[in-house]
């Protein structure tokens, strides 16, 4: 179970907040940094990046965990109230699949972990030294259709459930491993 501090800040963020637009900010900033604690050489590097658009400015939104300087896990954040829209999925798992791609080559670990999040649903993502991404890409099976290639059920955990909880914690344990055996 999460601490009562970060379990706040969700149901504070899940009961709404008219001043802000992403209102879960708060709430994986809080679980990020419990996780990777601020008193130790991890640092959690919230960033924003420009997408190309045709709209007013549109930003893909990325937690980054570095250790002294080199990246070791990547959380992308979506709106909840986005999920539904296949667009967006589709795009947020491309964005989550070309920032990892843009990192791998300069994390010291052999695999650099990433989770896509729209709000409190999570997706778990990997990629190897060699360019091995899981989940495997679904790619269009015409261009004359239209195909889901991100599927509402790839997001199959929740983070305020146990095992939702206990998956996100099962990457985080594997990370700080790898990251201890690092500095031997």
């Amino acid at each position: 179970m999460w601490s009562e501090k970060v379990q706040r800040q969700f149901d504070i963020a899940q009961a709404g907040n008219d001043l802000v637009e992403n209102v879960m900010h708060a709430p994986y900033n809080k679980l990020l940094n419990t996780l990777f604690p601020v008193d130790t050489d991890f640092a959690v590097i919230p960033n924003f990046q420009q997408i190309n658009s045709t709209k007013s400015a549109d930003y893909f939104m990325t937690f980054e965990i570095f250790l002294e300087n080199k990246p070791v896990f990547v959380l992308s954040l979506q709106r909840e109230k986005d999920f539904s829209v296949r667009s967006k999925r589709t795009a947020a798992d491309d964005q989550l699949r070309l920032r990892l791609g843009d990192l791998i080559d300069v994390c010291p670990l052999p695999v650099l972990h990433g989770v896509s999040a729209f709000g409190t649903k999570l997706r778990f993502y990997s990629i190897t030294k060699e360019g091995l991404i899981s989940p495997e890409y679904i790619p269009a099976a015409s261009p004359l259709y239209v195909t889901d290639t991100a599927p509402v059920g790839r997001w199959n955990h929740d983070i305020l459930a146990a095992e939702g909880e206990a998956a996100f914690r099962r990457v985080v344990q594997a990370i700080m491993t790898e990251c201890a055996q690092l500095s031997q």
